[in-house]
């Protein structure tokens, strides 16, 4: 595009100084860094107003920002649902998992041992799959940042890519959890600000909203102006997105780190509730985005864009603002995609050092070489992520088919051993390995696919259909759990401190 080709330069050398503002935050939080609860988890002290930044900030990311705004180019209103089922996942969070801050967890994987009786083997198994998860969504981060940055600048997507990596985990390397939610905390402002300031030009751009009525109207789309773009009725396929979304919150376990670095129960709940009504309110605005953006490249005969809708994005920075405001544009997407990014790559650190480590070593890393090989590790997260995103192509297409797949289950896990007492740790391993086997036999087996996507358009619903199943079964055919609360977490805190003896 000419607009890309005349202001490269600018649009490089300011997205330059705005990483480099982020690295100087890093530097400046890397001083408060005295071992490994202070790198990992920022003290545990973080306030409410601080918390309910990073959370906001992660919550408006890859998925809900240009993934959302794709969606809203091809359904309407329908781009909404993204942050439907992200806001509802956020309220099931609040006011049923953010009590565990008083524990001391530092991995969702040590709050599974403690739910599931102590059982180490919970922990080690956990661990690895918590991991994944955390790969799967650090891919999505990078791989929108990537297309996005591309897009808009004219190079290579891989470069892109690789520029996206290095931008946030250079500050994150420096500054560890405190720089994640410090940097956050000024993304969201920067994203915020730059979104509403966007709709304010998209709509005028478009020829106002009767022309994007017009637009879909003649593009036989009508449906995309209802009420979350639905045809009429609540669809499968609609249902499927929301909870998509909404249950891989849950099971996300970089959600979990705020509750554990927060100051208080309170302050985590709190945070997360506003946040959830943030992510709603916001949730319309892709969607507006969007729609415009179909308006415009409909009237300008814009193909690149019309058969990839992942750019409407950029799209709509080069076309509708001029460089000054499109630069804001730019550092506003790639500000939700890097504010998700850093909180997912500390905590797949944390759960890497914390549980996998000890699992493959049987030792628990000393506290004062913490910070040396959270380091070491961060390097070797953001690497196996970016290998993550030769398979990342559509963005709603990716979190819908990879992280449907593999996430539910663990969510569903998650849900059975806090709240049925009759879980056992054999029915947990059970929920989540035959949940992930299901969600493998998507991702791979193609006629399965076919089949499952006939009938729920995703995995995540099926998935978690075979987790609960597998869960109650397998924990009624085993032996109840005799263990009291103070002593599954005395056995938490001895396997993160001790040599393991399994």
């Amino acid at each position: 595009m000419d607009f890309t080709t005349n202001h490269q330069t600018f649009f490089i050398v300011g997205f330059l100084v705005y990483i480099a503002c982020m690295i100087v935050i890093g530097i400046l939080s890397s001083r408060k860094n005295k071992d490994g609860d202070d790198y990992l988890l920022a003290g545990r002290k973080l306030p409410f107003i601080v918390i309910l930044g990073t959370v906001t900030a992660s919550l408006i990311g890859t998925g809900s920002s240009m993934g959302a705004t794709a969606n809203g180019f091809r359904l309407g209103w329908g781009g909404s649902l993204y942050g439907l089922g992200g806001a509802l996942g956020m309220f099931v969070l609040a006011f049923f998992f953010c009590t565990e801050r008083d524990y001391k967890f530092m991995t969702l994987s040590e709050e599974m041992q403690f739910r599931y009786g102590g059982s180490k083997t919970v922990r080690k198994v956990m661990g690895f799959f918590m991991f994944i998860a955390e790969i799967a969504w650090l891919g999505n981060h990078m791989n929108g940042g990537g297309t996005y940055l591309s897009f808009i600048t004219g190079i290579d997507n891989v470069l892109a890519r690789v520029i996206t990596m290095v931008g946030f985990g250079v500050y994150v390397l420096i500054g560890g959890y405190l720089a994640v939610v410090m940097t956050d905390c000024v993304q969201v402002i920067l994203l915020l600000a730059g979104f509403l300031l966007i709709v304010f030009q998209a709509i005028p751009a478009a020829g106002g909203w009767e022309s994007i009525q017009t637009a879909y109207i003649a593009a036989g789309k009508p449906e995309a102006l209802n009420f979350y773009g639905l045809a009429g009725s609540i669809t499968i396929a609609a249902i499927s997105l929301a909870f998509t979304v909404g249950i891989s919150q849950i099971g996300t376990p970089s959600f979990r780190t705020r509750v554990y670095s927060a100051a208080s129960n309170g302050a985590a709940k709190k945070a997360f509730i506003l946040s959830g009504i943030i992510l709603f309110l916001f949730s319309f605005i892709p969607a507006i985005i969007g729609m415009s953006g179909f308006a415009i490249a409909t009237q300008n005969g814009a193909d690149a864009v019309l058969k990839n809708p992942n750019y409407t994005f950029a799209f709509v920075a080069t076309q509708v603002l001029g460089p000054t405001l499109g630069l804001l544009f730019l550092i506003a997407g790639l500000s939700a995609t890097l504010s998700s990014a850093d909180s997912d790559a500390m905590a797949g650190v944390t759960i890497l050092l914390v549980d996998v480590y000890s699992t493959i070593t049987g030792k628990a890393i000393p506290k004062e070489k913490m910070v040396f090989w959270s380091r070491i590790t961060l390097v070797i997260t953001l690497l196996l992520a970016f290998m993550a995103t030769m398979f990342a192509q559509d963005i709603i297409g990716y979190i819908s088919n990879v992280v449907g797949s593999l996430i539910p289950s663990i969510a569903v896990m998650m849900i059975l051993g806090k709240y049925w007492k009759r879980a056992t740790w054999q029915g947990g391993l059970a929920c989540v390995f035959c949940g992930t086997i299901f969600g493998l036999l998507y991702l791979f087996v193609k006629p399965f696919q076919t089949g499952v996507a006939g009938v729920f358009t995703g995995p995540a619903i099926p998935v978690s259909i075979v987790a609960i199943l597998a869960g109650v079964i397998g924990s009624l055919v085993t032996k109840k759990i005799q263990v009291s609360e103070e002593v599954a977490l005395r056995m938490v805190i001895e396997s993160r401190e001790q040599t393991n003896k399994d």
